[in-house]
């Protein structure tokens, strides 16, 4: 049995008004008291007689059906009789209001369900809802409630706090969404502020690097940019090109399908095996030569080490890149077994790409990837040290500094989520689940890069999505484009923290996806106030409108943008 009710749901004090039609989604009701000119106070209270937006409990056999009023109007034949300079009368007004009916609580073992299990009846009498009866329906449905996340407070009703279990909130994965400026970078912060003082662990990427302002238990780190010199405190991480997948580098090289793209894919396998057997070069070579060679030595080596050679992050030297994929370009057939000269209608074809291989290898937009300086460290092994350190609970990977260009970005952050994932599927993050949080995920999640012939679509936050939480590994997402967030990513979502959404195509996809929100409650969204919310999630019973606490760092962009426009 939930806990007591901690206030009776029926006080004529916030008498409402009474049931005139019922439909199954909903009921409409006469709101006798809706003119007055002035709310009235009760126990410290504030008492509307029927606003829209307002909570309401109908008084039925055994439960308490909550509801939220979606409307209250005049009939027509009642339109004037509220205008203050006509008195040609004593016409009384009779309004009557529409309310979206949500669950219900059952009196008895005082636990909420989004059920009604018996619909109201023309003439039940309907009551402003109290808060502390809003608040017990929602957590009624919780289990334990140890450790549970403060997110804020009832909208319109400070003294009533609203508290979590974790469970609920990251167990199915967090889904925080809302236009510029309605509060979302807060509450984003908010979540992974209250995640590392619960001794979790956040794997927080920040595209734009505001959120610097996190601390304690907190390490920052800059993947790309450069060091302002000797005295720079600040750490910088590479993801370095050999934890990038066949495909990734393909996407970011571009080969032809006729002739590049299977010289550089030898002259990949070919710069790894050497790595592995350094035997199979040729004296002062550091590439592995084909041009006349006998074949039996080099393919013994590739059936022999396999596996090696096509585990994930398998080294090779991509500053011979270029160099082996002229190496490739020979006569398949030559001598008995043994390779031909070279092909040079192959060697020629292969000019382009070198060229590009060359550019990205020059590039200091890529040098995180293709040529980290020294003072950068391997992001993975950052993740490593970070998942054996208790004192630390968030790690940010700030890409403020990493380029754009060749959709490195979106490459970049797809491999860091693969990269995850097989960590998870490792049962690393079995004892201490790991929250990776992504802000402005639209920019990484469904996504096709690559030209026509090495297109390649990033899916590893949607496998994470899917598969992820029965290993550990859960997500939080930000987004002020839910339009552009694969479906069947947002479908695994258990908790929407949704703040003021505009867009009706927005609107329409958050309603798809979170199963409990509907129009006439999405409705609410384009007015939502900066920092208020509504909290939709599985395990709750109703949309529930709060105002989020502010986070303890609030979120700030480095550079003054604004100063950039003051002229003196």
């Amino acid at each position: 049995m939930a806990e007591p009710i901690p206030s009776y749901p029926f006080e004529r004090s916030r008498y409402l008004g009474s049931v005139a039609r019922v439909s199954p989604l909903g009921v409409r009701v006469n709101f006798p008291f809706a003119t007055e000119v002035a709310p009235s106070q009760y126990a410290g209270h504030r008492v509307t007689r029927g606003q829209v937006g307002e909570f309401v409990v109908i008084e039925s056999f055994g439960s308490a059906i909550i509801g939220r009023i979606t409307e209250i109007q005049l009939p027509d034949r009642d339109r004037l009789s509220v205008e203050p300079e006509r008195s040609d009368g004593d016409e009384v007004p009779n309004p009557i209001g529409n309310i979206r009916l949500l669950g219900s609580v059952d009196l008895n073992s005082f636990r909420s369900s989004r059920g009604i299990g018996e619909a109201p009846r023309v003439g039940d009498y309907v009551y402003l809802a109290h808060p502390d009866f809003i608040r017990h329906a929602i957590i009624s449905t919780q289990g334990g409630q140890r450790g549970l996340v403060d997110l804020g407070h009832l909208s319109g009703a400070p003294e009533t706090r609203l508290a979590l279990p974790p469970i609920s909130i990251f167990g199915r994965h967090c889904a925080v969404l809302g236009s510029t400026g309605g509060g979302k970078s807060w509450s984003m912060a908010r979540l992974v502020e209250e995640v590392a003082a619960r001794k979790g662990k956040v794997i927080l990427l920040d595209p734009t690097g505001e959120y610097h302002t996190l601390k304690d238990g907190v390490r920052h780190v800059h993947l790309g940019g450069a060091r302002d010199g000797a005295d720079d405190a600040r750490e910088f991480v590479s993801f370095p090109y050999f934890h990038l997948s066949e495909m990734d580098l393909f996407a970011f090289l571009q080969p032809s399908p006729g002739v590049q793209a299977p010289k550089l894919r030898d002259a990949i396998q070919s710069l790894k095996l050497v790595h592995i057997e350094p035997s199979l070069l040729e004296e002062g070579s550091n590439i592995l030569l084909k041009e006349g060679r006998p074949k039996k030595a080099i393919n013994k080596a590739i059936v022999t080490h396999d596996r090696e050679l096509h585990t994930a992050s398998a080294f090779f030297d991509i500053r011979c890149l270029v160099e082996q994929v002229f190496a490739e370009c020979v006569q398949p057939i030559g001598e008995k077994n043994h390779w031909g000269n070279r092909h040079q209608f192959s060697f020629d074809s292969c000019v382009t790409l070198c060229m590009r291989i060359t550019t990205h290898q020059k590039s200091q937009h890529l040098a995180p990837i293709f040529a980290p300086p020294d003072y950068m460290t391997d992001l993975t092994t950052v993740i490593d040290e970070f998942l054996a350190d208790d004192r630390v609970g968030v790690l940010r990977v700030s890409m403020r500094y990493l380029a754009f260009e060749h959709n490195t970005r979106e490459l970049v952050v797809n491999a860091i989520g693969r990269y995850l994932l097989a960590q998870a599927r490792a049962t690393r993050f079995q004892k201490i689940p790991v929250v990776v949080a992504i802000d402005e995920a639209h920019q990484f999640l469904s996504k096709n890069v690559g030209d026509e012939h090495n297109r390649i679509f990033l899916d590893a936050f949607g496998v994470i999505a899917k598969e992820g939480r029965k290993y550990g590994l859960t997500c939080l997402l930000a987004t002020q484009r839910p339009r552009d967030i694969p479906e069947d990513v947002l479908s695994q979502i258990g908790m929407f923290v949704v703040h003021r959404l505009i867009n009706e195509r927005d609107q329409g996809v958050v309603i798809n996806a979170s199963g409990v929100l509907d129009g006439p409650t999405a409705s609410f969204l384009p007015n939502l106030r900066d920092g208020e919310a509504l909290i939709v999630g599985a395990d709750a019973i109703m949309p529930l409108p709060i105002m989020m606490d502010p986070p303890a760092c609030p979120p700030k962009l480095e550079e003054n943008v604004e100063a950039t426009w003051l002229r003196p």
